[in-house]
């Protein structure tokens, strides 16, 4: 297929959201940065996940979507949503590569009045209808997904560009924290108990158990956003028995997104629910344990950019496991996964 044009001097990714699906992505402009050194790029990307790409060193301009705006009834809800076609169709975008996948990201798209607007076949919503090249994924995770779409525009993308920067501000702030803490770098473990799905939370006793046994062999650092501080300090509750007080930080709601990612980049790896944190992690190096419920791990699982950074899905073993429920009444997968076996594969896997 003959992609026009050949040699886009202006192209668009639109990835919004969430935190974890625009990690996703990065392979994605990675490689288009390579094959365009000259072009200009931006990213359509949510006001909430913004942190993760605005310094981004591939990027030349980032444009924000406010969602809870644009969702404003009345006049001011119509005013951010022209506001934004008209920043849109005024980039003269030659590509726009829609990685979202749903009716909103393809109205995006077809706003921009790009003579290329790719997508996949399969995306949901009916977005499909505003592309020029659709395209049809044979792998199954996202990750990749993202790569064979790249390829199929000429964008020679892999897994070794799953990558995230991360910002030197940022770096800064953990710098100061962990001396802050009298811990050092690669000397502790990071938690992150949140995640989005009421059926993908992990039990808080179960992380008690897991984060109390971690501190036994080095400290941990609970995060989390601040709405997540309940829940993380419920995780920590008890957690120092045993230990010294001083090995279990709970640090949530006192970090960035940004400023998060450095922490976790600065750290001997990750255990975390199923959440941003298990892209997070292999993107910035760092090896990663996540618990999988309702998801599937050939879809959604941990992903690496190579061997050199090592990472486990720990997925429950029921039937029902992977059914991509957001309600259950019972909400088994995740209460049936031992805090024990969680501290064995995290052991194992950072070496502690």
């Amino acid at each position: 297929m003959t992609i026009p044009p050949d040699n886009p001097q202006r192209i668009l990714l639109i990835k919004p959201s969430a935190l974890g699906d625009v990690v996703t992505a990065a392979p994605v402009l990675r490689g288009l940065r390579r094959r365009f050194p000259n072009s200009h790029i931006a990213w359509l990307v949510a006001t909430s996940c913004v942190d993760l790409i605005r310094h981004d060193g591939d990027l030349n301009e980032v444009i924000l979507f406010d969602r809870k705006a644009a969702g404003r009834l009345g006049v001011a809800g119509f005013r951010t949503l022209s506001r934004l076609r008209g920043q849109l169709k005024g980039g003269r975008f030659d590509w726009v590569i829609d990685l979202q996948g749903l009716l909103r990201s393809g109205l995006m798209t077809r706003a921009a009045g790009s003579p290329l607007r790719a997508g996949f076949v399969d995306a949901r919503e009916g977005a499909s209808f505003f592309y020029t090249h659709k395209f049809a994924p044979a792998s199954a995770h996202t990750v990749d997904r993202n790569i064979e779409l790249a390829r199929s525009l000429g964008v020679d993308a892999g897994a070794a560009d799953f990558t995230l920067q991360v910002a030197a501000p940022a770096r800064e702030f953990a710098a100061s924290l962990l001396a802050r803490l009298g811990v050092t770098a690669k000397s502790f473990v990071v938690c992150v108990p949140p995640t989005r799905w009421a059926t993908k939370v992990y039990p808080a006793r179960h992380w008690r158990a897991v984060i109390g046994e971690i501190a036994r062999r080095c400290p941990v650092l609970v995060v989390g956003g601040p709405g997540d501080v309940a829940l993380c300090t419920q995780a920590c509750e008890n957690a120092q028995a045993g230990n010294d007080v001083s090995h279990v930080h709970n640090l949530a709601g006192q970090t960035s997104v940004s400023q998060m990612v450095a922490v976790i980049e600065a750290s001997r790896g990750v255990v975390c629910s199923d959440s941003a944190a298990k892209f997070i992690a292999p993107a910035v190096g760092t090896p990663a344990v996540a618990l999988l419920g309702p998801t599937r791990v050939e879809h959604t699982g941990v992903y690496t950019p190579g061997p050199h950074v090592r990472a486990v899905n720990i997925t429950a073993s029921l039937p029902c496991q992977g059914c991509l429920r957001r309600r259950c009444p019972h909400v088994a997968c995740m209460q049936s996964i031992p805090p024990a076996r969680v501290v064995e594969t995290a052991v194992n896997t950072f070496d502690l």
